[in-house]
């Protein structure tokens, strides 16, 4: 289990949050994304994006750092009815299966309970099937389905929502 403490992120921690997101991408979506769209660019682009999301958070937005071995993102304006986003949780590929995305995902949800909100979900793609067990085994359900369109071609993928954030969080401190 991974011990590295869990912190809230700042516009500072931009550069590390886009390595870490990058190599999370290139690992876990291979043959979803194409090898171009995995390449080089890719490290720019998501320090950009990150740097802009990290400035523009609100106070009701979380996003949470373990050193540079995982991050997690949950906005808290989403989808109406379903709660908040949570739009990334990615955990180093040499590191995963170690708690720590458990973990991260646990001190998000408490926080977002605190705030009183009850419902999260997200969006994964079907091909995904590492990260669909992962959120099934922690109560999650999908709703729905749909398609995303990545590099030209349209990608299935599914929304897992959760009605209690307090239980989620909960189950996420459950060592399984």
């Amino acid at each position: 289990m991974s011990d590295a403490p869990i912190r809230p992120a700042s516009v500072a921690d931009a550069d590390a949050i886009a390595a870490l997101h990058a190599a999370s991408w290139r690992s876990a979506y291979r043959g979803i994304f194409k090898d171009s769209t995995l390449g080089p660019v890719l490290d720019d682009e998501r320090r950009t994006h990150w740097s802009s999301k990290l400035a523009a958070m609100t106070a009701d937005d979380t996003v949470l750092v373990a050193g540079d071995i995982g991050f997690i993102a949950v906005w808290a304006k989403g989808d109406p009815g379903f709660g908040a986003y949570i739009d990334n949780l990615h955990v180093h590929p040499e590191r995963r299966s170690g708690g720590l995305g458990r973990r991260l995902l646990g001190e998000a949800m408490r926080r977002v309970a605190r705030r009183g909100e009850r419902g999260a979900y997200l969006w994964v793609f079907d091909d995904n099937v590492r990260a669909i067990d992962f959120y099934r085994r922690l109560g999650g359900e999908i709703v729905e389905g749909g398609f995303d369109e990545i590099d030209g071609a349209q990608v299935a993928h599914s929304r897992i929502a959760w009605n209690d954030t307090a239980q989620l969080a909960e189950a996420c401190s459950v060592v399984k």
